[in-house]
């Protein structure tokens, strides 16, 4: 070997121990550098030619990063479901705190303060006071829904401002990456851009914690990035998505989602991030047909129906004179029961009665009489679903009974007419002959429930139920007595009781009775308990989840970085050994300069 060579062989060392310590530094540098991966300089021995075949020395390579693609994968999947069950356990915590029974004021609690005060009626009918009770504790109630109902409401909206935000926070994210994806491919050739790499990985990694994605690599070291289904290409390196509300709306009036223009169901096809945990929360948990408020709401109209079906087949103290409605009837009046709609997120909704859809083929029997101790028997009403609101007004006006002084002739029993009352219109019956008084015998149709006639809750869903206006002024109203009959004389004649309890009685028993709502044959109260109880369990499952998933993401985010972190310790002893490299190296070129010297001195 010449010295001219142990020259060039000692300058290359240098050259690969100076190179091998930048890198060293630089690893040093970003040892606190979130998603950095540590690099390293390739050296390789550069072999001899054959006139000296004792070697070249060494060349360098390329400097590569430390990463397994497999780990990297796992930990994008991690943070996306990460991402979604913060979001959900968030908001489920303001959930659980709506229907939080443990002050004393909740449903549960209102619930049975009713029936108890529907019982203490019962006991003592001709106590004014325990009527007054009755209402109020209604009207408690009620306001207790109608404030579950706001919270759920004013929840979900501004989770669905969320949505905004993120979809923003996204389409910026997408651009980011779509312009650092096009300098890494735009350099790979040439001067691959490791920290840039590095870069693109984190953003890739903070665009998963709002939306679920997949990655798939490219050529020159491109990335692309599409939902996690693979149904939308996301980002590449010459592209970036746009994400946007549409003017459609789901079910519940949100609007939906739109990719480049394009309609994007976010339903099954968003299912993990921050997005995909707001739509959840949104679509699901609250809203959906298993979600919270839509079960309140189920609970709710069985309440309503239930009640109002006990209350307007009874009789109050003073029987009535005229009574109205207090549901309103919509704006269809003309077309068949059997046909309206009155699903309030059906398009074609008019604003139809929701128990309208609970009226069955029946009759309406009412007592008459110029006063409760003479009262008469009208012939029963027809009622059937291929009537409309127009067809049963009519039916009761042509209602009519046996003249008491003259049983040839007929008379008049009640006569109906629609009333306004503001931009709404209600049903009112009152006695057809002016100052007589009248009384619901029987009703096995259900209509006058379901148009609030003799009913205690107006309204048509959680967010509107009311106690109505008149048992509000006035509890003496409260029906709580049942006709009774009486075939002594060779007909039948309605007899009227002011002190039997009948009528609260059968409300009372409304606590134990069971109805089938969403499929469950239960009471009320445990209907309500199942709804706070599946809470609960999901509440208690999506906790247990998100630590399993902080475990899951620890552990692999701790072997992503025994593979790719920087360990102070791994560099100083690097750091010192190619500081000896580089220290042997100028030696090597020292010894060499001697040698040359000496040759030179021997001449």
């Amino acid at each position: 070997m010449s010295i001219a060579n142990i020259l060039n062989i000692s300058k290359q060392g240098i050259y690969a121990s100076q190179g091998s310590l930048q890198v060293v530094s630089h690893n040093i540098s970003n040892v606190n550098t979130p998603g950095y991966s540590r690099q390293i300089l390739n050296q390789e021995g550069a072999s001899g030619d054959l006139t000296d075949p004792s070697g070249g020395g060494v060349t360098i390579g390329d400097i590569t990063r430390s990463f397994d693609q497999l780990v990297d994968r796992r930990v994008e999947m991690g943070t996306g479901e990460l991402g979604r069950l913060e979001t959900r356990g968030h908001y489920l915590t303001m959930v659980e705190d709506v229907f939080n029974d443990m002050d004393g004021d909740g449903f549960s609690h209102r619930l049975e303060a009713f029936f108890s005060a529907a019982d203490a009626v019962a006991d003592n009918p001709a106590n004014p006071v325990g009527r007054e009770e009755l209402v109020v504790q209604a009207d408690a109630l009620a306001r207790t829904i109608q404030d579950m109902h706001r919270s759920l409401t004013e929840m979900t909206l501004p989770v669905d401002k969320e949505v905004n935000v993120v979809i923003e926070d996204i389409n910026n994210r997408l651009k980011a990456i779509q312009k650092i994806n096009e300098t890494i491919v735009a350099n790979e050739n040439t001067n691959p851009a490791l920290d840039l790499k590095d870069q693109r990985r984190q953003m890739v990694l903070e665009l998963g914690g709002l939306i679920d994605i997949q990655t798939l690599p490219m050529d020159r070291d491109g990335l692309r990035i599409m939902t996690s289904r693979g149904q939308e290409v996301l980002a590449d390196s010459v592209f970036s998505a746009t994400l946007e509300r549409s003017a459609k709306t789901n079910a519940d009036g949100f609007l939906g989602i739109k990719i480049n223009g394009q309609e994007f169901s976010a339903t099954g096809r968003i299912q993990g991030g921050k997005l995909g945990g707001l739509l959840q929360v949104r679509d699901q948990i609250i809203n959906g047909n298993k979600g919270v408020l839509t079960r309140l709401e189920s609970i709710t109209d069985e309440l309503r129906w239930q009640v109002n079906r006990v209350s307007s087949q009874s009789v109050n103290k003073a029987m009535l004179k005229s009574t109205q409605g207090i549901i309103p009837l919509g704006a269809d009046l003309t077309t068949p029961i059997k046909n309206l709609v009155t699903d309030a997120k059906n398009p074609n909704y008019q604003k139809s009665p929701e128990d309208l859809s609970r009226v069955v083929n029946g009759t309406i029997s009412f007592a008459f009489g110029d006063t409760t101790d003479n009262l008469h028997l009208g012939a029963p009403i027809t009622i059937t679903r291929d009537m409309s609101l127009s067809d049963i007004q009519k039916a009761i006006n042509a209602s009519f009974a046996e003249d008491p002084t003259d049983t040839t002739k007929k008379v008049g029993v009640v006569s109906a007419r629609f009333v306004a009352n503001g931009d709404k219109r209600y049903l009112e019956i009152s006695a057809a002959k002016s100052g007589g008084v009248f009384g619901v015998v029987e009703d096995t149709s259900g209509i006058l429930a379901a148009l609030g006639i003799g009913g205690i809750f107006g309204g048509s869903n959680a967010e509107s139920i009311a106690v109505g206006k008149n048992l509000m002024n006035d509890s003496k109203l409260v029906a709580v007595a049942r006709f009774g009959m009486d075939s002594s004389s060779g007909k039948v004649v309605p007899t009227f009781d002011d002190g039997n309890s009948l009528g609260a009685i059968a409300l009372g028993n409304l606590r134990t009775s069971k109805f089938v709502i969403d499929g469950q044959n239960a009471s009320l109260t445990s209907h309500y308990a199942t709804l706070v109880g599946n809470l609960g369990s999901m509440i208690n499952q999506d906790k247990d989840s998100l630590q399993a998933q902080k475990s899951a993401q620890d552990f692999i985010s701790n072997m992503r970085e025994s593979i790719s972190g920087v360990s102070l310790e791994e560099e100083l002893t690097d750091l010192m050994r190619f500081q000896r490299a580089f220290q042997a190296s100028s030696k090597m070129i020292n010894v060499a300069d001697e040698l040359m010297q000496t040759l030179i001195s021997m001449v």
